[in-house]
């Protein structure tokens, strides 16, 4: 037993079995090493600021390999910064770069079969949300090999910085956001308390009376906004569970930190498990004919002990007979999946008919387990990106969820945690104010209030922004790699030189980086520049502009056509020299050129695409496209982003202005 109280995995070997691959503990050295290296000079300025304290660095006492005490040197501060020291105690042997979490002397000894480390997939899961998981398994799994052990540590960083360090409310049984009141509890609560309301009726001799529990997800919240009815029932239901890492982010920005991640698929086998063992009887309605009596088969063939009730499909008219079936299964636990909204509103409007103890809308639970539909591997779990593996398996029925559901979520997410917080600090001031204030000032107090709002509503939104770039040029870096290639060779194959064409832009505050395309011109096109620039066809002169430039090579003029040229900027998007929607980026040349009105183009961020390029492209004069990109300037928001990139796609399939 470990001191949690649970069984190390039997094929988890002991600690000094760890290292029999030989390149674990030389991979550990290089790269607590290669981190020293890189930290030094934060290191040394951190040390300075702090040596005219007493004791700059402090010194802890953890436990170490098979429950020795091993001291760990650190600056006297939490921060990632002032725990770099313990990379010392990683090269010395003391602890693991990646290991079980750290555990104080003053705790109780831990009985665990590796070395605590300065990373944690312990740790990290708790972090996401995933603490029910087995961390040893995956532990054991990514010592086996260097490849796995970087891949660990990469999840371990990820998690750091996807999940808030701030103090949070995790103690709230419940806690309400975005109209929705919400239970936090663990995943071991949720089967208690599922457990506790099937026994109860059996104690007493009385008939069951059915408890509803329900998953909401991101998609939930969507649907709840503008369908009122699903609201008032989610609200009436005895728990709403927190599903995804969507959620977990509102609950984050609304001050809630949630114990589990939880959703119907980690429950299911858990809770086949608990059944088994206390005789509950569990009843699978929905999905497609076949799926639920499979997935039932395959949870029986893990748990032999496991009583099935019944199955039946989803699809059906009139449900009197289903529900004739559920009761005389004496079914206690009902799950049903026919997606949200319609599997909680069926058992919403059928409760009094049904003599189940316990109710659950478990959405495409049934296909994981029937092996329809795979799983997201743990590591994609593990940083909250389970969609992603969602979207890739059924792109034509979940786009719309995610490409268009999930930014729509974040919004209104940001908008209900911008009001809550506006209304406590509301609340503060009429609470702290004094008389005298309230009186006379209270127009000048108001104001510092909103100034204040305001640049938070600016640091969130830039926030909300760079989420935005980052996820979505990451996921069509992804999903679109193998069209990348494909122009690559034909580029290649038409005209000598690099697929690739780089060129200096200018930035926000007009710093120069290097921004990337798709060679669309032959090699000399820059030279050739000079002798075109009396046909420039974009009025200004500022911009040089040719339907019919003949510096274009063939393949140039589709991916030109098509923007195609323009993808490779998903990467400076991902690096954070651009965004995906705002001002284009001008050459360091034309910048020279700007007049002082239009150096306002250069405030912010460069961006893909923005307002003149889904109103005409090239096609508008030069003159035109300042006075768009400084409406976008002042008026800027993720809602207004999002839109522009969904009007982006019309704008590109119909190739207007381009050329």
């Amino acid at each position: 037993m470990n001191r949690t109280g649970k069984q190390n995995h039997p094929d988890i070997k002991h600690y000094q079995d760890r290292f029999a691959h030989p390149w674990i503990r030389p991979m550990e050295i290089l790269l607590a090493s290669l981190a020293l290296t890189l930290l030094s000079p934060m290191m040394l300025l951190k040390l300075c600021r702090q040596w005219l304290k007493l004791n700059p660095i402090e010194r802890i006492d953890v436990y170490g390999e098979k429950g020795t005490i091993r001291t760990l040197q650190q600056f006297d501060d939490e921060s990632w910064l002032g725990r770099s020291p313990r990379l010392l105690s990683v090269i010395n042997g003391d602890i693991a770069l990646l290991g079980d979490p750290l555990i104080y002397s003053i705790e109780g000894q831990p009985d665990s079969p590796f070395k605590p480390g300065l990373f944690s997939l312990a740790a990290s899961q708790q972090r996401m949300g995933l603490s029910f998981e087995n961390a040893q398994i995956a532990t054991s799994q990514a010592l086996s090999s260097p490849l796995r052990l970087m891949m660990a540590l990469t999840r371990c960083i990820a998690t750091y910085a996807l999940s808030s360090s701030r103090p949070m409310n995790r103690h709230s049984r419940r806690f309400k956001i975005m109209g929705l009141t919400f239970s936090n509890l663990t995943m071991v609560q949720v089967l208690a308390d599922i457990n506790e309301r099937v026994m109860r009726p059996r104690h007493i001799g009385q008939r069951s009376t059915l408890t509803q529990y329900a998953f909401v997800n991101a998609d939930c919240v969507n649907i709840s906004h503008r369908n009122a009815t699903y609201r008032e029932q989610l609200n009436r239901c005895e728990h709403l569970l927190a599903d995804g890492s969507g959620v977990r982010l509102a609950s984050l920005w609304h001050g809630f930190g949630l114990k589990d991640n939880l959703n119907g698929t980690d429950l299911f086998p858990a809770l086949c498990k608990q059944a088994s063992e206390q005789g509950h009887r569990i009843f699978l309605l929905g999905g497609q004919d076949g799926i639920a009596e499979t997935a039932a088969n395959n949870m029986l063939k893990r748990f032999p002990e496991l009583q099935i009730a019944g199955t039946h499909h989803g699809f059906f008219s009139d449900a009197t007979p289903i529900i004739e079936q559920i009761n005389q299964s004496q079914a206690d636990i009902l799950l049903v999946a026919m997606g949200a909204p319609k599997q909680d509103l069926w058992i919403a409007e059928h409760t009094s008919q049904l003599n189940v103890a316990i109710a659950i809308g478990v959405g495409g639970l049934f296909d994981f387990y029937s092996n329809r539909i795979s799983r997201a591997p743990m590591w994609l779990r593990h940083i909250g990106m389970e969609w992603i593996w969602r979207l890739v398996q059924e792109p034509q029925r979940m786009w719309r969820r995610y490409i268009l559901g999930n930014p729509i979520f974040l919004w209104r997410a940001f908008q209900s945690a911008n009001n809550q917080m506006h209304d406590k600090r509301n609340a503060a001031i009429q609470f702290e104010m004094p008389t005298s204030l309230q009186h006379h000032n209270i127009r000048a107090v108001k104001a510092i209030f909103t100034r204040r709002l305001q640049r938070a509503n600016i640091a969130i939104s830039q926030i909300s922004k760079r989420i935005l770039d980052i996820c979505a040029s990451a996921l069509l870096l992804m999903l679109l790699s193998p069209l990348l290639c494909l122009i690559t060779v034909l580029i290649r194959l038409e005209s000598p030189g690099a697929a690739l064409y780089s060129q200096q832009r200018a930035g926000k505050n007009n710093q120069a980086f290097t921004m990337w395309k798709f060679r669309s011109m032959y090699q000399d096109a820059d030279h050739r520049l000079k002798k075109l620039q009396q046909n420039n066809e974009m009025k200004g002169g500022v911009l040089f502009k040719m339907k019919q430039d003949p510096r274009i090579t063939r393949i140039g003029k589709f991916i030109r056509k098509a923007s195609i040229d323009e993808l490779p900027q998903l990467w400076n998007v991902l690096k954070g020299d651009m965004s995906l929607v705002g001002p284009r980026p001008a050459l360091l040349s034309e910048v020279a050129q700007y007049e002082t009105h239009q150096r306002q183009r250069l405030a912010v961020k460069p961006g893909i695409t923005c307002i003149w390029q889904v109103s005409g492209r090239s096609d508008i004069p030069f003159a035109q496209q300042v006075e768009l990109d400084v409406e976008y300037i002042h008026q800027q928001s993720l809602k207004a982003d999002v839109m522009l990139l969904i009007k982006t796609i019309p704008a590109v399939v119909l190739a207007r202005g381009a050329y």
